[in-house]
């Protein structure tokens, strides 16, 4: 099992139908290819996280590159996993109305922005959103 993370710039809205349907077609998909993840919008940025078979997270990573609702793909990093991080989620989904990846970063990170998260800091926030969620302090809606 492997996983990755990218950012790329958003060009959809959180609240947009658009954005919606990324989030519902792609848990649909990612039960199909043993894939789970989770992935944020805020400020007109994408973060996500995917993990699961290697052949399986590697083409999907290639096919969202040419995805037109969003541009600036960066891979922020990727490695080796023994158990997924996010088994519950085939696509966990969140907003800045969960957690703010701008604060989170400005407060954890000495004042980095949201475009300067490092793989292991999105990671974490990422776990922590889906946390919140989890113990229904929030909602992913």
């Amino acid at each position: 099992m492997e996983y990755l993370v990218y950012r790329s710039k958003a060009l959809v809205l959180p609240d947009s139908a658009s954005c919606q349907s990324i989030v519902a077609i792609s848990a649909m998909k990612n039960l199909l290819f043993g894939l789970t993840g989770f992935l944020h919008v805020e400020d007109g940025l994408f973060i996500q996280y995917l993990e699961g078979p290697p052949r399986q997270l590697w083409d999907l990573y290639s096919r969202l590159q040419f995805d037109e609702r969003h541009t600036n793909m960066k891979l922020l990093g990727h490695g080796e996993l023994r158990r997924p991080r996010f088994r519950k989620w085939s696509m966990g989904y969140s907003s800045s109305n969960v957690m703010s990846l701008k604060e989170f970063m400005a407060e954890a990170t000495f004042k980095k922005t949201p475009e300067q998260a490092s793989c292991a800091e999105a990671i974490w926030f990422l776990m922590g959103a889906s946390a919140r969620i989890d113990l229904g302090i929030s909602s992913s809606v």
